[in-house]
Formats: structure tokens, C-alpha cells, sequence
């Protein structure tokens, strides 16, 4: 059977050979896979603190329930599998790298980019921070992985559901405001998938649920994000969310939200937080986002893509719209963002596959059209 390798970027030329590319991505993993592994004395304390609840959780938890506590969740089903530290830390570390991986593969390219290697090594590296330990983003990676897998399915729209609602009911509630707007894009008209409408879908989005949070608690759109900062300080986080425009009222809760997405696909806060790593992740993150959407939005298919590309394209929008809601900090958002970054790179990847095997197509019919007489259509 052989097996497709993708090309790196080589020193000399467009790419390296496949052997040598090859390579490449085998000390690459290899290296992060110690770093994995090695987190407790590699990683900074402070990308420890998920761990030590819930190893703490581990020995007291008694029962997994549905909407129950997220920590308390994972540390009985980690206790249900017996996973050590080390053994969460190798499941963590392979469902994200193998599904990003997964994903490069799967995209149908054959070389990365400089810009796409150096994009691919980041969320390598940001996964295996972030998910090569204990934490509840591994439960996110695993599901991934299986999205992944699927993508080819009939059913893939309904093993994305499931997935996501999993993830809802037992770990991250409010994961079930996503899948709303995520299968509204997705099964509506060609249309709302158009910049403007997006920005009208998320104004719409952000109005619901400011109405819903003072209906059912009495709260702003945001209380959410204020209950977890008010017990913290700019100096032990120094990127929090907070309010922009001060009011109080649906108009501002949702000028706020839209101004808080709008730093998420411009991440300035992260590029100027004066830590270098958020400086680095917020470029990359630009970066991500960026391509991905151009490259998307400029398809000649966008209206009629393949079903899992339009599946990746309007959850990741349904998701960047609720974590304006919640995220507490842009080090949490870049941190959430992580474990589905498999499927920003797949989209990114993909829709320039696309554009590519499209465009001697085109060639095709337009020489056709002129050996034909017919007029050639720009």
C-alpha cells in the first residue's frame, strides 16, 4: 500500500523529498511526544492547574452525571479507565496529533506552504501544551478525531451532532448553544454562509441569548465571564475579557459580544499581552483564521462545497460566536481553540486544494470552448 506523504518545505526548492519530509514529521512528533510526557517539569506551573484538579477529583468522585461538574466528569471516567498521569497524558497527546495530522492528510494536499508548516507546527505545539495532560480539552480532541474519521460518512452530520451534544450534556454546557447556529448555517440557504449574513446570524445569536440569560437567571450577556474574573487579577492573567462599552442593557451586551469576536479574528489583545507565547499564538491564530476564511469564502463551490467542509466551516463560525460569549481571557480562548484547531487547518488546507484542482479544470473548458468556436467565459 503506499502511503502519500506530505511534503515540508525544503531549504532548496518548493519542498523536500518525501523521505525527508517524512522525517521531518517523525522527530517533530517525537520530540513534542516527550514534552507530553515530560510536561510536570517542562511546561510552566501555571499550564498545570487543570491537572491538579483533577487528579485531586480522582480520588474523592463518586459518580458521572449528566450536566454535572466537567472536572468531576473526566477525573471519573480517567479513574473508570485507570489512567495514570502518564497514561491521560499519551491519550491526550495522541487523539490531538493524530487528528491534526489526520486532518493534513485528509485535506488532499500533497506539500505545505512555508506559511501552512510553520501554521501546523504551532497548533502541534499549542495542542501538545495544552492537551498533552490532564484536561478536559482531550475529551474535545477525541471527538475530533472521531469527526474526522467520519468525514466521509453519510451520517456525518449526525456522528457530529452526537459528538457535540456528548460534549454538552457532560462536560461543556454551553456547547449546545454552538451546535444550534452550527447546523442553522449548515442546512440553510447558501446565503448565510456570506460574510454579512454571518455577522447578522452572530447579532441574532448574541440577542437570543441576552434575552434568555435575564429571563432564566436575571443576568447580562456576560455574567458568565464576570463570575469566573471577578475573583481574579490582571496581573496573574494578563489578557482578560472584559466588558468594552459599559451599560448594562441588551444593546450593549451585544455590541460587547460583537466586539469581543471581532478581537478574536484580529486577536490584538493576544499579539500586544507582552507574553510571548500569547504574542506568537495571537499571530498564528490571525494567521489561521485568516486563510482559512478567504481561501473559503473565495471558492467558486462555496455555495455547494463538500458536506464536511461546510460542516467544519459553520461550526468553527457557531464556535468563535459563543466563545465571545464565555472565554474569560484570550489565554483560554487560544487554549479552547486548540484541541478543534485539526479542523480550522483542515478547512485552511482543503479549500486551497480545492482552488487548485479547479483551476486546470477551468483551463480545460475555456481551451474547449475557443477549439469550439465558443466564447470563453471569464
Amino acid at each position: 500500500m503506499n502511503v502519500r506523504i506530505v511534503k515540508v518545505p525544503g531549504l532548496i526548492g518548493p519542498s523536500a523529498s518525501p523521505g525527508v519530509s517524512a522525517t521531518i514529521w517523525v522527530l517533530l512528533l517525537a520530540l513534542l511526544c516527550f514534552v507530553a510526557v515530560a510536561h510536570e517539569t517542562v511546561l510552566p506551573a501555571k499550564f498545570l492547574l487543570d491537572e491538579q484538579v483533577i487528579l485531586e477529583r480522582m480520588v474523592t468522585v463518586s459518580r458521572f452525571e449528566a450536566f454535572g461538574d466537567s472536572f468531576d466528569n473526566l477525573a471519573w471516567t480517567l479513574r473508570w479507565l485507570g489512567a495514570g498521569t502518564a497514561g491521560t497524558s499519551l491519550i491526550g497527546f495522541f487523539a490531538s496529533t493524530v487528528g491534526l495530522v489526520l486532518a493534513i492528510w485528509r485535506s488532499g494536499v500533497t506539500s505545505l506552504t512555508g506559511t501552512e508548516f510553520l501554521l501546523a507546527c504551532f497548533w502541534l505545539v499549542a495542542q501538545t501544551v495544552y492537551i498533552g495532560m490532564p484536561s478536559k480539552e482531550i475529551v474535545i480532541s477525541l471527538a475530533v478525531l472521531v469527526i474526522l474519521q467520519c468525514k466521509d460518512s453519510r451520517f456525518i452530520v449526525v456522528i457530529f451532532t452526537a459528538c457535540v451534544a456528548l460534549i454538552a450534556v457532560f462536560f461543556r454546557t454551553y456547547w449546545a448553544i454552538t451546535l444550534a447556529p452550527a447546523l442553522l448555517l449548515y442546512f440553510g440557504p447558501a446565503v448565510l454562509r456570506k460574510p454579512l449574513s454571518l455577522a447578522f446570524v452572530a447579532v441574532v445569536l448574541f440577542a437570543c441569548v441576552a434575552v434568555n440569560f435575564r429571563i432564566q437567571y436575571g443576568e447580562t450577556l456576560d455574567f458568565a465571564r464576570q463570575m469566573v474574573n471577578e475573583s481574579r487579577y490582571p496581573n496573574e492573567v494578563g489578557s482578560l475579557i472584559v466588558q468594552i462599552i459599559p451599560g448594562g442593557n441588551i444593546v450593549s451586551d451585544v455590541t460587547n459580544a460583537m466586539l469581543i469576536l471581532g478581537t478574536f479574528l484580529l486577536p490584538l489583545p493576544l499579539v500586544l499581552s507582552g507574553v510571548a507565547t500569547q504574542t506568537i499564538g495571537g499571530i498564528c491564530t490571525f494567521f489561521t483564521l485568516a486563510l482559512m476564511f478567504s481561501r473559503y469564502q473565495g471558492r467558486r463551490a462555496v455555495a455547494a462545497p463538500d458536506r464536511f467542509g461546510k460542516l467544519c466551516f459553520c461550526f468553527i463560525v457557531s464556535f468563535l460566536a459563543t466563545q465571545a460569549i464565555f472565554e474569560p481571557d484570550y489565554g483560554s480562548f487560544l487554549r479552547h481553540l486548540s484541541p478543534i484547531s485539526p479542523l480550522m487547518l483542515y478547512l485552511l488546507l482543503s479549500s486551497r486544494s480545492e482552488r487548485e484542482s479547479e483551476a486546470p479544470r477551468s483551463s480545460m473548458i475555456r481551451s474547449a470552448r475557443s477549439h469550439s468556436g465558443q466564447p470563453a467565459r471569464g
